[in-house]
């Protein structure tokens, strides 16, 4: 009588399907949220297979740059309605020549179900070919931790040291970058002293503040516009980013919580994941000079924090840094999608 039980059982479990049929068709899901990777770089990427019925599924996954297969698999995916299967496929992606980024489609297929994503691969030196371009920025930087100015040597990025703030008043021209994590507390009215260097046509970046608060409006300088962003902007700037950010964090690490007083609209930083991660001002030039406006940016993105993490805060810098310079940048200079 047992081995007539275990028989049954044993030809139940052999005709249960195997292949999910076309009625019932599967979601399949990206865990991870980023897109971007460094060239010759490994990565393990993880997809959620979920049906309405319990399942036994083979999954094909492939890797293509230009039509032509790098690689390709195939896994096996076992669910239920309330358990879905998670499958890790471990991907080797390619070298890429410095100035070049690659595009990569990465296609999963459970049975007539597909997923598929474009990846950006790109190569970890950003600068790499725009020694004059840096050259011509005269970038200027104020940071009292060090970290910025660390991060920009190692990275052969010509630069000035600002070693005090009252250095600010002296500069005429090209790009002052105050370093991230700098204390708007302890250096009270630095903000108010950047829109005034930004007013007098020198560009401003301002890496995330790692305390205090400002005065939001100021009637001087009057500013011709102001504008507030969230993640949203790194898209704008470089399409081919991630707006969601690298794989190790968030990609705000200070943001910006806006409050009126009795007398003006106070600016706060803040951790909120709810405050504005972007801030710009653009000011009328007040030489005849340059017709351009130019520009304070506050951004609240820990691109020094997060270097090392992914290709997006090493290019979302060479992105802001393109929009606060008056350079034309010759096309051959330019990051070239292939």
């Amino acid at each position: 009588m047992v081995r007539l039980k275990l028989l049954v059982f044993m030809l139940v479990g052999f005709f249960v399907p195997l292949f999910v049929r076309a009625d019932e068709p599967v979601t399949i899901e990206r865990v991870e949220r980023w897109s971007n990777v460094f060239a010759d770089s490994e990565t393990h990427w993880t997809y959620r297979i979920s049906c309405d019925k319990p399942f036994r599924e083979r999954v094909v996954w492939r890797l293509t740059v230009n039509q032509r297969t790098l690689a390709s698999g195939e896994l096996e995916a076992r669910g239920a309605p309330n358990k879905p299967s998670e499958v890790t496929i471990p991907l080797r992606w390619p070298t890429a020549k410095a100035g070049t980024v690659l595009t990569a489609q990465l296609s999963l297929s459970v049975g007539d179900d597909r997923h598929e994503q474009t990846v950006s691969v790109f190569p970890r030196d950003s600068f790499a070919g725009r020694s004059s371009w840096l050259e011509s920025l005269k970038l200027k930087v104020f940071d009292t931790s060090g970290e910025t100015l660390s991060l920009l040597k190692e990275n052969d990025v010509p630069h000035e040291q600002l070693r005090t703030r009252d250095a600010l008043d002296e500069v005429t021209d090209g790009i002052v970058i105050v370093g991230e994590g700098v204390s708007l507390k302890k250096h009270n009215g630095l903000i108010d002293d950047l829109r005034t260097l930004a007013a007098r046509g020198v560009a401003v970046l301002c890496l995330a503040s790692a305390d205090g608060a400002f005065h939001f409006l100021r009637e001087k300088p009057l500013a011709m516009s102001v504008q507030l962003r969230r993640a949203e902007v790194i898209g704008d700037l470089d399409k081919r980013l991630d707006t969601a950010w690298w794989p190790k964090g968030p990609s705000q690490q200070k943001g910006l919580r806006i409050a009126s007083s009795s007398e003006d609209v106070i600016s706060e930083i803040s951790d909120d994941a709810r405050a504005w991660s972007w801030c710009e001002w653009q000011f009328d030039r007040e030489s005849n000079m340059s017709s351009k406006p130019s520009r304070l940016i506050w951004c609240g993105f820990g691109i020094v924090r997060s270097w090392d993490d992914g290709p997006t805060p090493r290019y979302l810098l060479t992105s802001i840094l393109e929009r606060l310079s008056d350079t034309v940048v010759e096309r051959a200079a330019r990051v070239q999608v292939r």
